[in-house]
């Protein structure tokens, strides 16, 4: 898909769109017993994952981007920042290799399968990004790396240290997020696709041998 194209007027819309679904749903949060309260569940990446199917990587990215510019402007921040940069470090994770490897091929098949990597290679990134960003951002915030522990280990107390957080809390629960957004994909893309594509400009050409 060249530039031009990409950012037609259609797909402009619809990237605003998908960005706004994606914050709206982010609001709507599910907290997880395994996991301390700063992570919860939500399904703010099926809009990013959609849009990622319907036009690409770029504008999976840029829906990723967009989304938590819109949390920005509706709740500000808590984190400094850093909580929203790295959700959509996250969000281009799950969606962009997704896009990448559905645009090649798409069939049903192919969609779960680069799901099913998408969802690998963003619980691996989700590890460091947790242990190098937004932790230690965490531990500022709470008063040290002991209290983010501390509150890991009241919801588990295997957790005693950052590896074994990284282990018992920001492995499953991201992995739980992720394959619950891409199971939830699987079930309704072929649906949104043909919504998005019906009013899609006939060719000429194949009209023309059509009549």
């Amino acid at each position: 898909m060249n530039q031009k194209r990409m950012f037609n007027v259609r797909n402009v819309v619809l990237i605003g769109m998908f960005s706004a679904l994606a914050a709206v749903l982010e609001t709507l949060q599910i907290p997880v017993p395994f996991a301390p309260p700063f992570y919860k569940l939500d399904f703010a990446e099926l809009p990013v994952l959609v849009g990622g199917f319907a036009m690409g990587p770029v504008p999976a990215m840029l829906i990723a981007v967009v989304k938590n510019l819109l949390k920005l402007l509706i709740n500000g921040t808590s984190t400094f920042y850093v909580g929203e940069v790295a959700n959509a470090l996250g969000s281009m994770l799950l969606s962009v290799p997704a896009a990448l490897i559905y645009r090649r091929h798409k069939t049903k098949k192919v969609a779960m399968a680069a799901l099913a990597v998408s969802v690998v290679i963003a619980v691996i990134g989700a590890v460091f990004i947790n242990c190098f960003l937004t932790i230690p951002t965490y531990a500022i915030a709470f008063g040290g790396m002991e209290n983010i522990i501390a509150m890991g280990t009241a919801v588990n107390p295997a957790i005693t240290n950052l590896y074994t957080f990284a282990i018992f809390a920001i492995v499953p629960f991201n992995l739980l997020k992720c394959s619950l957004n891409a199971l939830v994909t699987v079930l309704v893309y072929k649906r949104i696709s043909v919504i998005l594509h019906a009013e899609r400009p006939v060719n000429p050409e194949k009209a023309s041998v059509k009549g």
